[in-house]
């Protein structure tokens, strides 16, 4: 008996919407297009951050049909890739955030004060570049959140499959996302333990900031906001396991967690329009911002200097201690990349702002380690222009990899 092939009604749906979402239609010609995934804290830190700012886009779900598309154009496999109205490749959060917010000022997320900018800018370092192993601690740390995500992940990437269900394919996510705990230096029980420590002290920081300020910076949101966000968004607060930690510890950065969701929401007038001022550092820097300050300077700082001196000195793994337990990591290059843009962030400051800060630097421990060694400088991205891509190669790895791959292809 011949097999029927037709692809299910509803599966079929699904491809028409895909691919409709691709495409800009009539009226959607300044429209960006994002290729994002429920489970990627960056793709939401961008998506909040232009819902705030009334940038119009569309997402594009990154399932298994958009896979080689995207590493063609981004170099990897990795998301958000985003498409200008004109179609130019751009990749990498934060220098898209920094784009748009040059391209679209009216609604600003940057303060205009140069000192509460850069602590903006070590609050969004530590989200993107320290963050990362909280959450993979937690997601993929206990038994409840690995069968939970790994299914949520599989779900989004056989969207529109006729031929992949998502329980075949989640084993296969739990097995390659446990490689990362040796990037991420999350092996052993004391650094595990340590990581819980971390994240109990960092939600008490969150909650008694958030009794008096609504946001990071004051009574307006910042880039900050939604760089923090993704990650305590889309992995603590969205994962069960780790829900259950922030409903419980955390009530008020919960709270904070759905005023930023709904930001540029105009059904049913959910999202917040009216917004207050920014902290005035001239009357002092709030308790709680320098102990969030402080929880950076013993998790972030350490691991990011260390990750830049081990790059220059083209180290592929180090050895760090950070808040008690010592732990092997994998040098990360883009990580060094960008720990060299914080440096020059501060650089710019003028030595009077310098001053203004350098009594909370210190308290913070972030100060003399971010500057004590002067600027670490990573060549990897020298020559190129994040966050536009051109020929599919964002950095120099990526331009190593191809061309070894057409030296392979050409013998």
């Amino acid at each position: 008996m011949k097999e029927n092939k037709e692809i299910p009604a509803n599966i079929a749906h699904q491809q028409k919407l895909h691919e409709e979402s691709k495409q800009l239609h009539r009226g959607q010609e300044d429209h960006y297009r994002i290729w994002q995934a429920q489970a990627s804290p960056y793709s939401y830190k961008v998506m909040t951050f232009m819902n705030y700012k009334g940038i119009p886009y569309k997402k594009v779900g990154a399932n298994h049909l958009e896979l080689e598309w995207v590493k063609e154009v981004a170099g990897q496999s990795i998301v958000p890739v985003m498409l200008t109205p004109d179609d130019q490749v751009m990749q990498d959060s934060t220098p898209i955030v920094m784009h748009l917010e040059d391209k679209f000022p009216a609604v600003k997320t940057v303060p205009d004060d140069a000192r509460l900018a850069f602590l903006m800018w070590l609050i969004e370092e530590f989200a993107d570049e320290y963050m990362p192993r909280i959450h993979m601690h937690t997601r993929w740390g206990n038994e409840l959140n690995r069968a939970a995500v790994s299914h949520r992940i599989a779900r989004g990437f056989t969207f529109g499959s006729a031929d992949m269900e998502a329980k075949d394919l989640a084993p296969f996510l739990v097995e390659r996302q446990s490689g990362f705990n040796q990037h991420l230096g999350l092996v052993g029980d004391e650094v595990r333990a340590s990581m819980d420590q971390q994240i109990e002290d960092l939600l008490a920081i969150l909650e008694q900031h958030f009794k008096h300020h609504q946001f990071l910076l004051g009574f307006k949101p910042s880039i900050a906001d939604f760089s923090l966000y993704g990650p305590l968004k889309v992995h603590l607060y969205e994962d069960p396991r780790s829900n259950e930690i922030m409903e419980v510890k955390a009530p008020r950065t919960c709270n904070w967690i759905h005023t930023i969701t709904d930001l540029g929401d105009t059904r049913g007038c959910a999202g917040q329009t009216e917004f207050g001022d920014w902290i005035n550092l001239d009357e002092g820097l709030p308790d709680t911002l320098l102990a969030l300050l402080g929880f950076i300077g013993k998790t972030y700082l350490p691991l990011a200097k260390a990750t830049a001196k081990a790059c220059i000195a083209r180290e592929r793994h180090f050895e760090e201690t950070i808040y008690g337990a010592t732990a092997s990591f994998s040098a990360h290059q883009y990580r060094a990349w960008s720990f060299e843009q914080l440096q020059l962030r501060f650089e710019a400051l003028t030595d009077g702002e310098k001053e203004d800060l350098s009594t909370a630097l210190r308290d913070a421990q972030i100060m003399p380690g971010l500057m004590g060694d002067g600027i670490l400088h990573n060549g990897l991205f020298d020559g190129f222009t994040p966050p536009f891509i051109k020929d599919g190669i964002p950095d120099a790895r990526i331009k190593r990899i191809k061309e070894k791959a057409a030296q392979a292809n050409a013998t």
